[in-house]
């Protein structure tokens, strides 16, 4: 009689794998090294494994777990630690690795445009001819490429329309969580929330009597960028009744009390969509377009200034300090043109160099924790930042770089309108989500921010691989499934 054994697919063997070299690795430091080897480490392995092994066998319960988990980590590294930070790094790489795994040995192919174009743009900022390969360019290889293998992942994994809908349940639910305490915010004023352990000189900001709701995020921006993604998932995929009407008052509500202007140019180009859904074609692509040149507008402003309001303490109690900052645009960072073009323009065609300027220069700083005060409290230059995303890629990778940036969201714009085109919720999804990410990085270094980058390109992918899924059993054209 033939004994029965258990049949493994290929990542299944794989992950078997490397959970044993794990497991013979740690029994043979704990020899060599006895109590030497912390918590930390096997902390480490446990999340790392247990990410892969959740991408590969449940992933729409990965995927909704990812979406809360990064909402609330800015949060968390508040009331719990900075060392919070470094979870998303790991939770990323574990699903870059069963990505990996499911390409090879399940040969779930993404679309090979899209898988293309993701190569040579990170290649080029692995590159980096403008500049070399410091700790600044490390950092901006990690912010920028992290979101774009995302949305390789979200196109490969397996059950694309199980995964589909327990990511935006999860994004809904989390999108009116996020929303209900940045209105709590308000209520309880910036004063209590630096009792709390926020600072005047980080989270809370103020326009002029008002406190700018952050929820659980560093900033009011990437707070509303979130609940944009949040709104259309309600918008396009949550069925209408007494649920999504009250998710959706309660949206708008905390939107507005982030008191950030290109949040309503994102919301009006979200309508334009819904009403080219509802077969208003011409209407819908005239708002469209109006939101896209209001933005194309903000972004050629030259900028203005800022002035910041924040408490302090002193021998003689609290006392209000006010700072204005010049040649600002937007959110107070400098020249967003000048910072990413520079003076030599033999640098626009590849750039000034991986985080010469942006948030990868100002992360090269410091390992895990920012320092209190900038540089500019200190009387010193402040670190160049730009406000858009855009920029920000010229500023790395030149005008290469953002030609192919522009044709990937072509590519993928191609694949979410053949799936909208036959009426496809998740074509549609991925076609709002797309506008939400491409209009908020007109103003804002967005295509690297966490966790709206990270999460907006997972969602992405995820959405067009549903779509595809769907497109196969009804025999229409494919829209850029993992095959």
């Amino acid at each position: 009689m033939r004994a029965l054994r258990p049949r493994l697919s290929g990542p299944d063997l794989a992950l078997a794998g490397a959970g044993a070299a794990v497991t013979i690795l740690a029994a043979y430091a704990s020899v060599r090294m006895g109590a030497q080897i912390g918590l930390g480490v096997l902390l480490v392995a446990v999340v790392y494994i247990g990410t892969v092994a959740g991408f590969l066998t449940a992933p729409h319960l990965a995927v909704a777990a990812t979406v809360v988990l990064f909402a609330l980590i800015p949060a968390l590294k508040v009331f719990v630690g900075d060392w919070v930070g470094s979870v998303k790094d790991l939770v990323v790489i574990g699903a870059v690795s069963a990505g990996i795994l499911l390409f090879v040995f399940e040969r779930r192919r993404p679309d090979r445009w899209v898988l293309g174009l993701v190569g040579l743009l990170v290649g080029l900022y692995v590159v980096n001819a403008g500049g070399g390969h410091g700790i600044a360019w490390a950092q901006g290889v990690r912010l920028s490429g992290e979101p774009l293998l995302l949305l390789l992942v979200g196109l490969t994994l397996p059950d694309p329309r199980r995964t589909f809908r327990w990511a935006l349940g999860a994004l809904v639910a989390t999108a009116c969580l996020v929303a209900a305490y940045g209105l709590l915010q308000q209520r309880l004023g910036g004063a209590t929330l630096v009792s709390l352990g926020y600072t005047f000189t980080g989270q809370v900001r103020t326009v002029g009597p008002y406190l700018r709701s952050f929820g659980t995020f560093d900033d009011a921006f990437a707070y509303a960028a979130f609940l944009l993604f949040g709104l259309a998932a309600i918008m396009f995929w949550l069925r209408r009744g007494p649920i999504a009407w009250a998710a959706t008052a309660l949206v708008l509500l905390g939107l507005l009390a982030s008191f950030v202007r290109t949040g309503a140019l994102v919301l009006l180009a979200l309508v334009g969509l819904l009403l080219g859904r509802r077969g208003y074609v011409p209407s819908g692509t005239l708002l469209v377009a109006a939101a896209a040149v209001a933005g194309g507008l903000v972004l050629g402003n030259p900028g203005g200034s800022e002035t910041k309001t924040y408490s302090v303490q002193t021998s003689r109690g609290t006392q209000t300090q006010t700072r204005q900052t010049g040649n600002l645009l937007l959110n107070g960072r400098i020249s967003a043109w000048e910072a990413a073009l520079g003076k030599d323009p033999r640098e626009w065609l590849f750039g000034r160099g991986v985080g010469t300027v942006g948030t990868a220069a100002e992360r090269a700083k410091y390992t895990i924790a920012p320092p209190t005060t900038g540089s500019g409290d200190k009387g010193g230059p402040p670190s160049q930042a730009v406000d858009s995303g855009y920029l920000a890629t010229i500023a790395d990778v030149g005008i290469a770089g953002l030609v192919v940036l522009l044709v990937l969201f072509g590519r993928l714009l191609v694949l979410a309108s053949r799936a909208a085109a036959w009426n496809s919720d998740a074509g549609w999804v991925a076609l709002a989500f797309l506008v939400c990410i491409m209009m908020d990085a007109l103003t804002r270094a967005s295509f690297t921010g966490f966790p709206t980058a990270f999460l907006g390109m997972l969602l992405v992918g995820i959405a067009l691989s549903a779509a595809a899924a769907d497109a196969a059993d009804t025999e229409l054209p494919a829209a850029g499934a993992a095959r």
